[in-house]
């Protein structure tokens, strides 16, 4: 599935979905608002869109897709409004992590509960970030790269819910946002994203746990930033 988005001064509340045996495209119901750099996580088989924003205001806003209803309706708006920021699904609960709200980019987290229908804080990672990837490995969640309010990072934070404190991990080889991270056995790939001064990454990294970040020799299709999805 492919949420919103944008290009230039105009953004999307258009919605598709890949089929991986026809190997095509279709259009599924629209959003409720126009929205870019929204995240985007799924539980109990429904899809979460979350935060955003349309190049002039940041949004809290959370919309929610049941493939049974077939439309969108408003879920609980989250704590803080947050742009750019990362979202994932894990034991059953959704994690919105960093962001930008308008004014300042954020260290900040939170966590929605469905049982409870609503959002609360969690702690806040040692650097603000926005444009960042959020994956989770070994159910934990990484928080990987981004951009600081005043420069792109290569540092990664690993949040455990059981302890509820995020961690310094090893930092990747290259500083670098809006780049596309995915879980594939027991690794994490980054792929992509933008390094600044006009340069679009085509670097694949790969981490293990307890063995670091490796500059692989992958290429992707052409420099880009953009989202990645994994399909069994």
């Amino acid at each position: 599935y492919v949420i919103g988005g944008g290009a230039g001064s105009l953004w999307y509340d258009t919605v598709e979905s890949y089929n991986t045996v026809k190997d095509d495209w279709r259009l599924l119901p629209c959003l409720n608002a126009k929205k870019g750099s929204l995240a985007a996580a799924t539980l109990h088989d429904k899809i979460f869109a979350i935060g955003g924003g349309n190049g002039q205001d940041s949004f809290s806003d959370v919309e929610m897709f049941d493939l049974n209803v077939g439309r969108w309706i408003s879920a609980r708006s989250m704590l803080q409004k947050r742009f750019a920021l990362g979202a994932v699904e894990l034991h059953g609960a959704i994690y919105a992590v960093g962001g930008y709200d308008g004014k300042h980019y954020l260290r900040s987290g939170e966590r929605f509960d469905p049982r409870e229908h609503s959002w609360s804080k969690i702690e806040s990672m040692n650097t603000s970030r926005g444009s960042h990837s959020l994956v989770v490995l070994n159910e934990k969640l990484y928080a990987i790269g981004g951009f600081d309010g005043g420069s792109l990072v290569a540092s990664v934070e690993v949040f455990d819910p059981r302890r509820g404190t995020w961690m310094t991990d090893t930092p990747m080889n290259h500083a670098r946002g809006y780049s596309a991270a995915g879980v594939l056995g027991n690794a994490v790939y980054v792929i992509g994203g933008w390094e600044g001064n006009g340069n679009i990454a085509d670097k694949v990294e790969r981490y293990e746990e307890g063995h670091g970040w490796q500059l692989t020799n992958l290429k992707a299709i052409g420099k880009r930033c953009y989202a990645s999805a994994i399909v069994p």
